[in-house]
């Protein structure tokens, strides 16, 4: 046994350390420090910064956290007109990149836009200016994150004992009581890696953020970077992102504590049927989310759309639908395979400070921007290349450079976290009963990973498959510095095409990523169901 664990502290170490590379070129930046550029920074802009990321995480904290978790209880909970196609539709806004959606509700509701405009003209209300204060932006964030939270919570809710929800009813529990005493606290890991991994997304975002012209941490870093020509100061001030994001799941474990929530097989029974207008109200609620975060912006890309998918369209848009597609697969298959061998449960693992530390270092690449990211790895290689010039070697910068060796590694860096919460999430509900009775048996390590863990940690996977897919897809910054030459993205041609203020055309190729990520949603609805069946 000790053998076996030394050479799994090992493997896993080598894993975590290398996806965890780019944090360690970040916080060797510290090494550089620029104390005039700093002085700046404290002086003039830091604590604005500070008070309005906080402003902004709380927001989206609490929004996401409420919505995803309500919306996920009552579609598994709850029988209501609409249910069961409300509970797929209410992933596919997680197909919209979150820059699309904001400039679609700016370029409605800014003070030109047709909404202000039929306000002030119909109505006689005065206008407003979409971008004061921060309530537009954190319910952008909460529309286009709140599906990282649904999704995991739906998954904990449908393994829930529905003789436990049935036995709080006997006992005159109210629906309410039942959900705060019951079901929410079997559901809080779920829920709780819903929200760090949507806190995480908010820390890094730059492009929702920018148009709202809403400072943060992120807006600080890119202004270094492009502004003030510093690498090193906007390395910095993304080791701080990563800083915060260390403490938020240092936190999140620590509320936890030595807390374990199992739960039953999964089950399709309906604990509550609504009816009558209280049926009706819940529907309207669930509608109307889905409305605001889906409907509404994918119709109003469909009329710009449509006004200009004939001078867009051309042949390049296989080319930009073929690459997309490899890099988007290739990525979500390597990180889901290395979270799984990050996530399995194990006996030494489990003991090991040493791995619960690397295992947490690996995860906290989601904090990094992906343009900090992308320098990152080019400033390490290149400082690698130096080396071995120094040593009488030759530079290995033309291998790597523009490689889509480096572009997934990064990828795999960006995105560890949102696979990784997802699968351990479904991990840590394996009841350790199963596992003892495997080995009683005399079970080997593989066959109980194959026949025990694998299987009960498949809606985990599958939904981290799903969200690192379309994280991919959406991605831009790291794509755009890094992709080799000629591949181009969807993501990158809408962010040039809206760049120059093109929303009509960025509309044709936008919506391509949202069909394109309702396509994967599809096909991972099927593989889940097809799961939950065999369990």
């Amino acid at each position: 046994m000790e053998k076996h664990c030394f050479k799994s502290k090992i493997w896993i170490s080598i894993v975590a350390l290398l996806v965890a590379m780019p944090i360690f070129v970040v916080a060797f930046s510290w090494a550089l420090p620029e104390h005039e550029l700093w002085a700046h920074f404290s002086e003039n802009i830091l604590s604005d910064l500070i008070s309005s990321t906080l402003i902004l995480l709380l927001g989206v904290g609490v929004g996401v956290t409420l919505l995803g978790t309500v919306l996920a209880y009552l579609v598994v909970m709850v029988e209501f007109p609409g249910r069961k196609w409300l509970e797929w539709a209410l992933f596919l806004p997680f197909a919209i990149p979150a820059y699309v959606l904001a400039f679609v509700y700016l370029g409605v509701f800014d003070y030109s836009g047709y909404a202000q405009v039929w306000m002030r003209e119909v109505l006689g209300l005065p206008g407003f200016d979409i971008r004061a204060g921060s309530w537009a932006i954190i319910l952008t964030f909460v529309l286009v994150f709140y599906p990282y939270v649904y999704m995991m919570t739906r998954a904990s809710f449908k393994r829930q004992k529905v003789s436990m929800i049935e036995a709080g009813k006997l006992l005159g529990a109210s629906p309410i009581r039942v959900f705060f005493k019951i079901s929410l606290p079997l559901a809080r890991p779920a829920a709780a890696a819903g929200l760090l991994v949507t806190l995480m997304e908010t820390l890094a975002d730059f492009g929702v953020v920018s148009l709202f012209n809403y400072d943060t941490f992120t807006t600080a870093i890119y202004s270094a970077w492009g502004d003030f020509r510093s690498i090193e100061v906007a390395a910095q001030l993304a080791s701080l992102l990563v800083l915060v994001a260390f403490f938020l799941i240092y936190f999140e474990k620590k509320a936890r504590g030595q807390a374990k929530y199992y739960s039953a097989d999964v089950t399709n029974k309906k604990p509550y049927h609504a009816t009558g207008v209280i049926a009706w109200l819940i529907s309207l609620f669930v509608f109307g989310v889905f409305m605001l975060s889906f409907a509404m912006p994918m119709l109003q890309l469909v009329i710009w759309g449509w006004s200009s998918v004939a001078d867009e369209w051309s042949a390049k848009y296989i080319d930009l639908i073929t690459s997309t597609s490899i890099l988007t697969i290739t990525a979500a298959l390597i990180t889901v395979a290395l979270a799984t061998v990050l996530a399995l449960p194990g006996r030494c693992k489990q003991a090991s400070i040493w791995l619960k530390s690397v295992i947490r270092l690996a995860t906290l690449g989601y904090a990094l921007p992906g343009s900090v990211m992308a320098v990152g790895l080019l400033y390490g290689i290149n400082q690698v290349s130096l080396i071995n010039i120094h040593f009488g070697g030759e530079s290995i910068n033309h291998i790597i450079y523009g490689s889509i060796a480096l572009l997934l590694f990064a990828y795999v860096s960006r995105f560890m976290a949102i696979a990784y919460s997802s699968i351990e999430a479904s991990a840590q509900q394996i009841k350790p009963v199963y596992t003892q009775s495997a080995r009683l048996l005399g079970a080997s390590r593989m066959r109980l990973v194959w026949q025990v863990y694998l299987p009960m940690m498949t809606p985990g996977i599958l939904a981290g498959g799903l969200l690192v897919a379309v994280d991919v897809m959406k991605e831009l910054p790291a794509t755009y510095l890094l992709r080799p030459f000629g591949w181009d993205t969807l993501a990158i041609q809408v962010y040039e095409l809206s760049a120059e203020g093109l929303y009509e055309r960025a509309a044709v190729p936008a919506l391509m990523m949202v069909i394109f990520g309702s396509i994967l949603m599809l096909i991972f609805q099927r593989l889940d169901k097809k799961s939950s069946k065999g369990l």
